[in-house]
């Protein structure tokens, strides 16, 4: 008996013996080799942001729905053979600063002989802006004057486009001066700025999907030559880049309308 018990003492050394020469520890690989691997290849580097991405994504689902998701950070020089992101971010500047400029022009409330500067004349000899053909000055705040001496025989032309500016101004002509009266601005006319403001942001809401759309159809491509995940992490930012945009829209057209309605 007590020799029976000495060898079933014995069985679990045994089979821990015998298990430990089944077991092979876990391959370790040196990490300049993982660097090396990674800076070969350039959907390598792309996949693992999207594992970063991915995880913090489940990181932040994890905190709570109603907090914001990890942003996209290309290195755009990883991508340039499959679209320049540089020049995307360009053009949708661009669509930016139009905006800018149309609000500038035609939401000012405040009377300048630049008032009238963008207005363009049509001629028959092309189209001109109104500065160049007359000269503008300020006689009273309530009252600009174009003097057409230069061009006399597009005084017809400036008045219609005076007329057609969408500025609610009504011109009269004086021999080769014209006079455009300034109507005082009423809460009326601030409201119909402020609509007009609002018609302007949509307008380059549009120019800037174009934008998003042609880069989009551009990175579609490039779809026989990189994988589908590096294709839609691209297009993530593509998104990213139109949203900041359209959001910096709307940060400007929430200031125009405090400043024109109060």
């Amino acid at each position: 008996m007590a020799m029976a018990l000495r060898c079933l003492r014995q069985l679990p050394p045994l089979f821990h013996n015998s298990l430990s020469g089944l077991v092979r520890p876990p391959l370790q690989v040196p990490s300049r080799h993982t660097t090396l691997m990674l800076n070969g290849c350039r959907q390598c580097v792309v996949h693992q942001t999207i594992l970063t991405r991915h995880l913090a994504t489940k990181k932040a689902k994890a905190k709570g729905k109603g907090q914001t998701q990890a942003r996209v950070n290309i290195n755009a020089a990883l991508v340039e053979d499959i679209i320049s992101l540089g020049e995307v971010n360009g053009e949708m500047k661009a669509v930016m600063e139009a905006l800018k400029e149309e609000f500038g022009k035609n939401l000012n409330i405040r009377t300048s002989p630049g008032t009238l500067d963008h207005i363009t004349v049509t001629t028959n000899d092309g189209k001109f802006p109104l500065n160049q053909l007359g000269q503008i000055s300020l006689k009273s705040p309530q009252l600009i004057l174009v003097n057409m001496a230069s061009f006399p025989e597009s005084t017809a032309a400036a008045i219609k486009a005076i007329r057609e500016s969408g500025m609610n101004l009504n011109p009269e002509v004086d021999g080769i001066i014209i006079r455009v009266p300034v109507p005082k601005v009423t809460r009326e006319h601030r409201e119909s700025l402020a609509k007009l403001a609002k018609q302007l942001t949509n307008k380059g809401k549009d120019s800037l999907r174009k934008v998003r759309s042609n880069a989009v159809n551009q990175v579609k491509k490039a779809k026989s030559t990189v994988s589908e995940d590096t294709i839609k992490l691209v297009e993530k930012q593509i998104q990213q880049m139109t949203d900041d945009t359209a959001a910096e829209m709307d940060k400007l057209l929430a200031g125009k309308t405090k400043e024109l309605l109060g």
